[in-house]
C-alpha cells in the first residue's frame, strides 16, 4: 500500500469517485492553519463559482487541547462552512514532517490527483520555533515547493499511478513580519463565514483561560493587511516568481486614495 492510498477523506463524508480539477488547493500543516492563513480567499473563490480543497497534513494529535476524533470533526464543520469541494488528510506525525523523497512525492502525487490551478501553501523561511515557525508549517510550505515541480515529472508520477500535473502558480500564506506580500485578497465580505470557520476549532480557540482574545488576534491580523490595501479585511501571499500584469490600470481600479 502506498503512503496516497492512506489517506483520509473527511470531506464529503462519502469518498469522491474520481478526482478531477481543482481550483484553489491549500496545504494546511494541521487542522486549522488553512483557515487562519487563506479560508476568506477560499470562500471568495467558492463563491465566484471556483472548486477549492484543503489536504491537512497531519491531524493535529499532538495539540494539548482535543484528539484525533474531535479535529476531525471540527474539520468537517470547517469544511462544510467553507464551502470546499474536497478535505483530505495526509496523516504526517503531528510535530514529525519531514522533507523527505518520500514525502515529497507524497505531495506531488495529492497536486497530481486534484490537478489544482493554483498551491497555497504556509511560507517556509521563517525563525523556528512556536508558532509561524512551527517545524510543520516550514517542512510542508517545503514539500509542497518541491511537490510543484515533482508533480509534472512523468517518469516521477506516473509509476504512482497519476498523469503528471503542473499548476500554474503556487503561494505562500503565513508570512512573517520582516516579509512584503506580492498581493493582498480583500476577504472584508466573507469575514463573518471565515472568522466562524476558524473559531469552529473549538479544541483549539475555546477555552476562555488559554485562549482569551484570539478572536480579537485574528481579526487584528486580517486588518492589518487590510489597512495595506485601504480595505477592513485582508489575506496577504508570496510569490517566488513575478506574476503577469496585462493592465497597469486593472491593477488599480479598485483603489480608493486617501485625500
Amino acid at each position: 500500500m502506498t503512503k496516497t492510498e492512506a489517506t483520509v477523506q473527511i470531506f464529503p463524508e462519502e469518498p469522491l469517485e474520481t478526482s478531477f480539477n481543482i481550483d484553489i488547493l491549500a496545504f494546511s500543516p494541521h487542522p486549522d492553519d488553512a483557515e487562519i492563513g487563506c479560508g476568506g480567499v477560499l470562500l471568495k473563490a467558492q463563491a465566484q463559482g471556483q472548486k477549492t480543497a484543503i489536504i491537512d497534513v497531519t491531524e493535529g494529535e499532538a495539540s494539548t487541547g482535543g484528539d484525533v476524533d474531535i479535529r476531525r470533526q471540527e474539520s468537517m464543520e470547517a469544511a462544510s462552512i467553507l464551502k470546499l469541494t474536497v478535505r483530505e488528510n495526509l496523516q504526517l506525525p503531528d510535530c514529525g514532517v519531514e522533507d523527505t523523497f518520500e514525502n515529497r512525492k507524497l505531495f506531488a502525487s495529492v497536486i497530481c490527483k486534484w490537478r489544482p490551478k493554483i498551491v497555497l501553501a504556509p511560507y517556509y523561511i521563517l525563525p523556528l520555533g512556536r508558532g509561524l515557525g512551527h517545524n510543520d508549517h516550514v517542512k510542508t510550505g517545503i514539500l509542497a515547493s518541491h511537490a510543484f515541480n515533482y508533480s509534472h515529472l512523468r517518469k516521477l508520477v506516473e509509476p504512482m499511478g497519476y498523469q503528471p500535473h503542473q499548476a500554474s502558480a503556487i503561494f505562500y500564506y503565513f508570512l512573517p513580519p520582516t516579509v512584503s506580500p506580492t498581493f493582498i485578497v480583500d476577504v472584508t465580505e466573507y469575514f463573518d463565514q471565515w472568522i466562524q470557520a476558524v473559531l469552529v476549532h473549538r479544541s483549539q480557540f475555546g477555552d476562555p483561560d488559554r485562549h482569551a482574545g484570539i478572536r480579537e488576534f485574528f481579526e487584528a491580523m486580517a486588518r492589518q493587511w487590510g489597512r495595506h490595501i485601504r480595505t477592513k479585511y485582508a489575506h496577504a501571499f508570496y510569490s517566488v516568481s513575478p506574476l503577469k500584469v496585462n493592465s497597469l490600470i486593472e491593477l488599480v481600479k479598485d483603489f480608493t486614495p486617501i485625500i
